[in-house]
């Protein structure tokens, strides 16, 4: 902190990769992140939507137990919160036992208030509205110097002002005084600021220089863009500083990018993450840089005002005086990893990377076991695999039927040794005949045509099964978006498996993603 610009605010975003009920290990997470922010001087970190639970929790949230356990994680999280203000995502619950997709403001060991978020989605792959109440209340948090460091002195004030935090974590009473504020700022959650006139508004409004955007956004391709390009519209809406804090990870069918960012009352990027990695965000904002024009509500609103102060009764706490750092490349550096060009299909891959490599280690698998037909499916499945879990951990079994060509099972012998990965070579046509000798007295003209080609790959399908359930290994198929839209398909054949990475990849972008892969190293197949 500068004492010599009291305006000047070192912002961070946690952007961490969470996972649905691990409460311990997200708590870690989330621990490890703060106290890296603290050692970098920082005065506000922000976490993603839901980061204490994991998103999305789905029919979890049901289950009271579940709820109580992400309570008593930020509980923890709080008693970690030396010197530092910090807001992260979890699952409140009022007395009623309702539940509310919230957004914790913590500070120096004290939870200061919780945002409910407003605009609960309920289309696509969102279903919020089945679990959460939508917030009615919205807030100003306004954040003092003294809780983050720096006393600059007391001021009175006329009313008496008692602020009663959610579930009960602490009742304060400032006892008539009040400290002078640095910034004033507001959180929202996620799809709160992709609705017009959404709260956001009436933060800014009533005076907020920064609005918080926690968020586990979805990726899909240019998602990144959309996104950017909507904050910079709100930046300007609001004439406040937008800091865009989003997940990152796999989680279940869902893939989310991080590429979390900054964005200032002109529009411009002033930091941004990685793109499919962990990261810590971090940068200066200057708040006196940028004049504070009135904002315009078309509705008015109520705001709650919060403020950020240690307990005046408690006994104190020996705050350690912060030294502002000054370190242009703390911006640019991060500017640079978001705004560097990112081609569409290089995007998909890291997505496709990042979905698989979650998916497998996040439902408890080590190892995954794949078809080699020596077609580019496979190929291209096998690739994934490896970048997303090291060659050490995937086999490729290569089935072959009195119908399979010598290049076919040299192609998939070829993709194996290029890849380095374990190979099996199991025949099908003992097992063929076998079918079809039982088959042959009720079937008049014996199983020909479709029953034949359907058979072979049902049998394949149950040899891959019997390899993951005498190993363990995680099956995965590996069928495009093209031939499962139409239903091009072998039910209990190829669709068998527990991951389809590529279910939502088109033939043609197969081919594009095949190609991007050989410019980048030795061709695969």
């Amino acid at each position: 902190m500068n004492k010599e610009n009291k305006k000047i605010l070192r912002v961070a975003i946690g952007q961490i990769n969470q996972t649905v009920g691990d409460f311990a290990g997200n708590i870690v997470k989330i621990k490890t992140a703060i106290d890296s922010a603290i050692e970098k001087s920082v005065d506000i970190i922000a976490f993603p939507e839901l980061a204490v639970c994991g998103y999305p929790a789905e029919d979890l949230l049901f289950k009271e137990h579940f709820i109580k356990e992400n309570i008593k994680g930020l509980k923890k999280i709080v008693e970690h919160t030396r010197g530092i203000t910090a807001i992260v995502g979890f699952v409140d619950m009022d007395k009623k036992g309702e539940i509310y997709n919230a957004a914790g403001v913590l500070s120096d060991r004290h939870f200061y208030g919780a945002y409910y978020k407003m605009m609960l989605p309920n289309y696509s792959v969102f279903d919020e509205k089945r679990y959460f109440n939508a917030g009615e209340k919205n807030s100003i948090f306004i954040l003092g110097d003294f809780v983050n460091g720096v006393g600059v002195g007391k001021k009175k004030h006329a009313t008496k002002e008692c602020v009663i935090f959610a579930n009960d974590f602490l009742r304060q009473e400032s006892n008539g005084e009040e400290l002078l504020s640095r910034a004033e700022f507001g959180v929202v959650i996620c799809e709160d600021l992709w609705v017009d006139n959404g709260p956001y508004m009436a933060q800014a409004a009533g005076g907020a220089d920064i609005i918080f955007n926690i968020s586990a956004s979805p990726y899909h391709a240019g998602k990144s863009k959309e996104r950017v390009d909507l904050a910079r519209d709100r930046a300007r809406e609001t004439n406040a500083v937008i800091v865009y804090a989003n997940l990152i990870g796999g989680q279940d069918e869902l893939v989310f990018d991080g590429a979390s960012f900054i964005v200032d009352p002109r529009g411009e990027i002033i930091a941004g993450g990685k793109h499919f990695e962990e990261d810590l965000v971090i940068a200066d904002i200057n708040l006196d840089k940028f004049k504070k024009a009135p904002v315009v509500q078309k509705k008015q609103n109520t705001l709650k005002r919060i403020y950020i102060f240690p307990a005046l009764k408690q006994e104190k706490i020996n705050l350690v005086k912060k030294k502002f750092i000054e370190n242009s490349n703390i911006q640019q550096g991060n500017v640079n990893s978001l705004t560097k060009k990112m081609g569409n299909i290089e995007e998909i891959y890291r997505a496709l990377v990042l979905g698989t490599k979650d998916y497998v280690i996040k439902n408890g698998f080590k190892k995954i076991i794949l078809g080699l037909s020596g077609g580019i499916d496979s190929a291209l499945t096998a690739v994934i695999a490896c970048e997303a879990l090291g060659k050490e951990n995937v086999i490729g079994v290569t089935m072959p039927s009195p119908y399979s060509s010598s290049e076919t099972f040299n192609d998939a012998k070829k993709i194996a040794q290029n890849l380095e990965i374990m190979f099996y070579e199991v025949p099908i046509e003992t097992a063929m005949n076998a079918y079809k000798e039982i088959l042959a007295p009720v079937f008049k003209d014996g199983a020909r045509g479709i029953v034949e080609e359907n058979l072979q790959a049902r049998i394949r399908g149950n040899i891959l099964m019997a390899f993951s359930n005498n190993y363990g290994w995680l099956v995965l198929t590996t069928g495009n978006k093209s031939e499962t839209a139409v239903g091009y398909s072998t039910l209990y054949g190829d669709t068998a498996g527990g991951f389809a990475v590529i279910k939502d990849v088109p033939k043609t972008v197969v081919y594009e993603l095949s190609n991007f892969i050989n410019k980048q190293t030795k061709p695969i197949a």
